[in-house]
């Protein structure tokens, strides 16, 4: 979380709030089981710390870190010996048990789905097979619903994406060979790995759209490594599709664009106002990016890094197309149609704006023979028409130049960008998520489009020879 507090040795409050709720479920998910720099006996004192605080209710048990601490520890204690500490398994247990009759439906999304591999994990340590078939009938369900047709967990988020992903694979190395489940698991980790695959970029990064951001998850090539012990393999055949994305590559340049609306449409906690929006990278190295996110608490920051302003797309008189409010909320939100959708061209409006400003937004997205082009237009009646600004994100290692003709910018030494139309372009400032509570200062543009269109060209200056376009 790149924040830290000291505590005195055997005075550990497990309800610290100072850094907010995200650090505090952090510090009980027990994730420094995993550390191999403390001694085993140092862990065993901190577990039964915890686990006595939990005991007596000084500590208030709560599903999802419950979930994530049950598998911590059951990983920890599979190694140290189940003979190490027979209170503290005792304590494990009851905590297994609570979970199985506090399984978090009124949530559902990521929250369910760690309840139930908990659950299934704690069944298979316990040998209790109502936990396990519980466990089961719950994963079939949950899963069937939350892995879309193209491997895409349905929060649509790479970070969470990941993490389910994990889920799934470390659940397929405890079942039984050649079971039902274990059947099930390794289709949707398939599917899961070719829906990560096919957002990958050429350095295994993958985009920060809705809530995502680094050092959370495995990574992309630990978990195809991962995979690949388990024998499983993404699937060939499979594109970009009902997740809302698409990837269009032309000329070195690699784009994926965001066509969906607010998904799920029942719990959007982790979705943003960021319709239409895309990040794209130039002959292997990032160049317009989502800026991700630092923080869950719910304050101004959380608000803008939700919000229209910090994502690469349209947005009208400073509102957003999607109406973002506290922390996990979503009210208002836009419907999508694709307009266009072929290998060399994505047409996507969205009507976000059109109740509380009376327009539409339109972007096309195409791949030409030196780059790519992406074109902006407002639809609706004149009168009612607000002021529409495009922002474009800049990687903090991008370095922008400004050149000689107007509206014309050098990207590293990648691409020119060029921007048409009656416009107004300044570069500011804003902030990069790097991780949690962890923010660079970085460049964007500001595009006020006065009337109502513009374009925006990258000609990439290192063209690959003979490259075709490709969309995915």
């Amino acid at each position: 979380m790149n924040l830290t507090h000291s505590y005195k040795e055997n005075e550990i409050d497990w309800n610290f709030q100072g850094h907010g709720r995200l650090w505090n479920y952090n510090l009980q998910y027990l994730d420094f089981l995993r550390q191999t720099d403390i001694d085993v006996d140092t862990k065993l004192a901190l577990l039964n710390d915890i686990y006595d605080k939990l005991w007596i209710g000084e500590l208030s048990l709560e599903p999802y870190p419950a979930s994530l601490r049950i598998m911590n520890v059951i990983r920890f204690l599979s190694v140290a010996g189940r003979d190490t500490n027979k209170k503290l398994e005792g304590q494990l247990a009851a905590e297994v048990n609570y979970l199985s009759k506090n399984l978090e439906y009124h949530i559902l999304g990521n929250h369910l789905l760690e309840n139930g591999f908990a659950l299934l994990m704690g069944g298979h340590y316990f040998g209790e097979k109502k936990w396990i078939d519980k466990a089961e009938k719950l994963l079939y369900k949950q899963l069937e619903e939350q892995v879309l047709e193209d491997g895409a967990h349905f929060e649509l988020s790479p970070m969470y994406h990941r993490i389910i992903l994990f889920r799934v694979l470390e659940a397929i190395g405890y079942v039984l060979h050649n079971s039902k489940l274990r059947l099930f698991l390794e289709a949707k980790a398939s599917l899961m790995l070719t829906w990560m695959v096919n957002m990958a970029f050429e350095d295994g990064k993958l985009p920060h759209f809705n809530d995502s951001t680094e050092d959370i998850a495995f990574s992309y090539k630990e978990l195809l490594t991962f995979a690949g012990n388990l024998g499983i393999q993404s699937k060939a055949g499979i594109s970009l599709g009902q997740s809302g994305y698409r990837r269009l590559r032309s000329s070195g340049i690699d784009l994926i664009m965001d066509v969906n609306g607010i998904a799920p449409t029942y719990q959007p906690g982790h979705a943003h106002a960021d319709t239409l929006s895309f990040v794209m990278y130039a002959n292997g190295k990032p160049i317009i990016v989502d800026p991700g996110i630092s923080t869950y608490n719910i304050s101004k920051t959380r608000d803008w890094e939700r919000s229209t302003n910090a994502h690469n797309t349209v947005e009208i008189d400073g509102e957003s197309s999607s109406e973002v409010w506290g922390g996990f909320r979503i009210g208002r939100r836009p419907k999508v149609d694709i307009l266009h959708d072929a290998h060399k061209k994505v047409i996507g409006r969205h009507n976000g704006y059109k109740k509380i400003k009376g327009v539409m937004v339109e972007r096309s997205i195409k791949c030409m023979v030196s780059g790519i082009e992406i074109s902006d237009k407002i639809i609706g009646n004149v009168k009612q028409r607000g002021q529409a600004v495009a922002h474009l994100h800049f990687d903090p290692s991008c370095k922008v130049l400004g050149l000689h003709k107007k509206n014309t910018f050098k990207l590293n030494d990648e691409c020119d960008l060029e921007i048409g139309g009656d416009v107004d372009v300044r570069l500011e400032l804003y902030g990069y998520c790097l991780g949690y509570n962890k923010v660079v200062e970085s460049k964007r543009l500001k595009i006020t489009l006065k009337n109502q269109e513009c374009k925006m060209t990258f000609h990439n200056r290192i063209k690959a020879a003979g490259e075709n376009p490709i969309f995915n």
